[in-house]
């Protein structure tokens, strides 16, 4: 343990801060496949549902049937879940088609049937549509139907400004621990796929025509022995453009510039897919990114940004006001897609790579960071599968277990006060113990084992879940009137957008990729 880290647990502790529940928010993003007939449904997004540009709830990612969830920034973990749980049940009662539990999507035959998501003739709703557009254009259509959970995670200012050395400005400050969490965080990373990646397997469907590294489970699925989170892998959320970039997250203005560059930087590839087709834009741009969003990362640094307003801009100028957790899979065996225990374990875990050593990353380390990544994903049940640290080759469950040792310290300076976040942190972290000494327990590993053991398919094995979820929610009693309102009033906003006179569009992509400062 460095000195830098029990340096940082004293002063957390003497400021009156280890209690980190009293300062932290957390909102929790989830993405759900609708489908009908065991396939990707094809029609609208329901109307009960509310409008999708407009309903603060529940909208869209890539396709017109992949939902997603939305809960409010929220002061407790039980609080976030808790209006997860409203918003699934509100899904649930309002629509007929099937709501997929699992992060890799049902058999898709036809790539070309599924549709991308529609936002209105609106400039901001098109903008949105041809983001997507463009997506299927450069990684297919397929690869965007993976979902996941995404978690964001805050702390407020009244913390940062006990912790922060005099002289120095909260707001750099706050940026300065937010990407030494970053860093961090992306150190051990691997550690999260390992115990929480719930994607061993894969449809046929999903890879076809694609070169893969796969081995056939049944006639209708492929998967590996010991993969933990195909999603995760280059068949999933990865991107060949983006291999070089080495973000470090060194500091914001370099972070900033990175991004910058990948914005504004043609990459060859999309330059021939070209912007537009028979006289209809096709994506928005043909560098090596459209926009922020499109980096793929198991976490970023970002902030809430107002409408029309460039992320990177705000970034730039008001600095990090909170991180988003990117690499969870959803996990099929809980109908929140997420559980308390999950959610403690991870919060524990950022706490615990925000009070690590504040330590730069060279390009070796990166190098090292997307080795390991890809050898858990593939290969993490692996009980042999070693992994790189500082360069050396450690034994998979022993560098699982230093990981764990550090959080277990973390959570023994937490003050005896806060005994409810202590008892769940070490309820959680005995949990993972489990996992790591017997792979078996990972949800990974739970599902190839029951697919295995009951001659199941991966269709088969979600459709059962998906019936489970169905009485979970159908048991539940709650006052949803508050998301009924929303889906009402959303579709009246969504309306009057429709009618409002604006620039011509391509007038609009102009100024929005000018925007870049």
């Amino acid at each position: 343990m460095s000195e830098s880290f029990k340096e940082t647990l004293n002063l957390l502790k003497d400021s009156d801060l280890s209690d980190f529940s009293k300062f932290s928010s957390r909102g929790i993003e989830k993405e759900s496949l609708r489908v009908f007939d065991k396939t990707i449904s094809l029609t609208d997004h329901p109307t009960s549902l509310g409008a999708t540009l407009t309903n603060q709830y529940i909208t869209t990612d890539f396709s017109e049937a992949l939902l997603e969830l939305i809960t409010n920034k929220k002061s407790s973990i039980d609080e976030s879940l808790n209006e997860l749980e409203d918003v699934l049940n509100f899904v649930f009662k309002n629509c007929s088609e099937t709501i997929w539990p699992s992060s890799v999507p049902c058999t898709i035959e036809d790539e070309n049937k599924i549709r991308i998501a529609e936002y209105g003739s609106s400039n901001s709703g098109r903008l949105k549509n041809l983001y997507r557009k463009g997506l299927s254009e450069r990684y297919g259509s397929m690869m965007q139907c993976v979902s996941g959970i995404h978690y964001n995670f805050s702390l407020n200012d009244e913390f940062f400004l006990k912790l922060a050395p005099q002289n120095t400005s909260l707001q750099e400050f706050k940026n300065e621990s937010y990407l030494s969490l970053v860093r961090n965080f992306r150190r051990n990373a691997w550690l999260l796929l390992y115990l929480f990646g719930a994607s061993p397997i894969v449809p046929k469907s999903f890879i076809a025509g694609r070169q893969n590294f796969l081995q056939n489970l049944n006639d209708q699925d492929c998967y590996l022995e010991n993969a933990t989170c195909l999603r995760m892998s280059e068949l999933g959320y990865m991107s060949n453009a983006q291999d070089n970039l080495f973000i470090a997250y060194n500091n914001l203005d370099e972070y900033v510039e990175n991004l910058l560059y990948a914005l504004k930087e043609k990459f060859p590839r999309y330059e021939q897919i070209g912007i537009e087709k028979e006289g209809e834009f096709i994506q928005i741009n043909d560098s090596i990114i459209q926009i922020e969003n499109e980096y793929y990362s198991s976490i970023r640094p970002k902030r809430i940004v107002g409408s029309g307003e460039r992320p990177i801009n705000a970034l730039k100028e008001k600095g990090i006001e909170y991180v988003e957790v990117r690499c969870m899979d959803n996990n099929p065996f809980e109908p929140l897609g997420i559980s308390a225990e999950t959610s403690h374990f991870l919060e524990a875990y950022l706490m615990t790579c925000l009070a690590d050593e504040n330590k730069f990353a060279p390009k070796e380390e990166i190098v090292e960071i997307q080795t390991n990544w890809q050898n858990v994903v593939k290969d993490g049940r692996n009980p042999d599968l070693n992994i790189l640290v500082n360069g050396k080759e450690i034994n998979i469950r022993d560098a699982a277990n230093s990981v764990l040792e550090k959080i277990k310290i973390f959570n023994s300076s937490i003050t005896d006060k806060a005994d409810n976040l202590k008892t769940n942190i070490t309820n959680s972290i005995a949990l993972q113990e489990k996992k790591i000494e017997n792979s078996d327990l990972t949800p990974s590993g739970k599902i190839l084992k029951i697919i295995k053991d009951n001659d199941m398919t991966w269709t088969d094995f979600n459709l059962e879940l998906y019936e489970e979820h169905k009485r979970y929610f159908s048991s539940l009693t709650k006052n949803l009137s508050y998301l009924e309102e929303e889906a009402k009033t959303s579709l009246v906003k969504f309306n009057e957008l429709e009618k409002e006179e604006e620039i011509p569009f391509a007038d609009f992509l102009k100024n929005y990729l000018n925007a870049l400062n």
